[in-house]
C-alpha cells in the first residue's frame, strides 16, 4: 500500500530558485524596456556625432537617436550657433540627407523646430528601411552663408521576439533543470514510509 508523503524542499534550495527566478525576471524586464528607453527628442538613447564643430560661419552640435540605431524611425537633431556662441533659432533652413551605402538610396528630410518639439533645436525624421551603413549630410543655409557637415551611422536590425526567445531560452531550460533536480533529489532522500 502506498502512502502519501509530504513534499519537502529545504530553504537553501528555495533560495536558489528565488534568485534564479529573480534574475530571469530582471533580464526579461531589461530586454522588454530597451526599446522604450531609446525614444524621445534628444534624450536617453541619442548619440552625439558632431560636438560643437565650427563649419563655415556656424558652430554645429549634431546628434541622432535612437542609439543603437535600429531599422525604422531615426531622428537627426541639429543645434546651430554663431561663431560667438549665440544660439541661432530663426532665419535658418536646415536639411538632412540620408544615403544608404549598400545601394545609394537617398532620402531627404527638412529639419524643423516642430519636429524637435522645442524652439532650440532642429530635427529631421527618417524611416530607415534596412540595416546597414548610412551617411548623413547636414546642410545649414542662412544669412551667414551655407555649411555642411557629414557623419556616418550603422543601423542594426530591430530586436525581435525570436532574439529575445534565443536569449531567454537557455535560462528557462536551466530553471527547469533546477526544479527537476530538486524534485529528483527530494524523491531519493525521502523513501516512502512502510505501512
Amino acid at each position: 500500500m502506498q502512502t502519501l508523503r509530504s513534499v519537502y524542499v529545504s530553504t537553501a534550495e528555495w533560495r536558489w530558485v528565488i534568485v534564479i527566478s529573480g534574475l530571469l525576471v530582471a533580464l526579461t524586464l531589461l530586454l522588454w524596456a530597451g526599446p522604450a528607453r531609446a525614444e524621445g527628442p534628444g534624450t536617453g538613447g541619442s548619440r552625439i556625432f558632431i560636438s560643437d564643430k565650427t563649419v563655415g560661419n556656424y558652430v554645429l552640435l549634431v546628434w541622432a537617436g535612437p542609439s543603437p540605431p535600429q531599422v525604422g524611425r531615426y531622428t537627426v537633431y541639429v543645434r546651430v550657433s554663431d561663431l560667438g556662441g549665440q544660439q541661432l533659432r530663426d532665419g535658418l533652413q536646415v536639411s538632412v540627407r540620408a544615403t544608404e551605402d549598400a545601394n545609394g538610396t537617398v532620402t531627404d528630410s527638412e529639419a524643423t523646430h516642430k519636429n524637435a518639439g522645442n524652439s532650440l533645436d532642429y530635427a529631421a525624421h527618417f524611416q530607415l528601411p534596412r540595416k546597414g551603413n548610412y551617411q548623413f549630410d547636414v546642410t545649414v543655409q542662412g544669412a551667414a552663408g551655407d555649411a555642411e557637415a557629414v557623419f556616418r551611422d550603422r543601423v542594426v536590425a530591430t530586436i525581435s521576439f525570436g532574439l529575445i526567445s534565443a536569449i531567454a531560452g537557455p535560462f528557462i531550460v536551466i530553471i527547469g533543470a533546477v526544479f527537476w533536480y530538486m524534485w529528483a533529489r527530494q524523491s531519493q532522500s525521502k523513501p516512502a514510509a512502510e505501512a
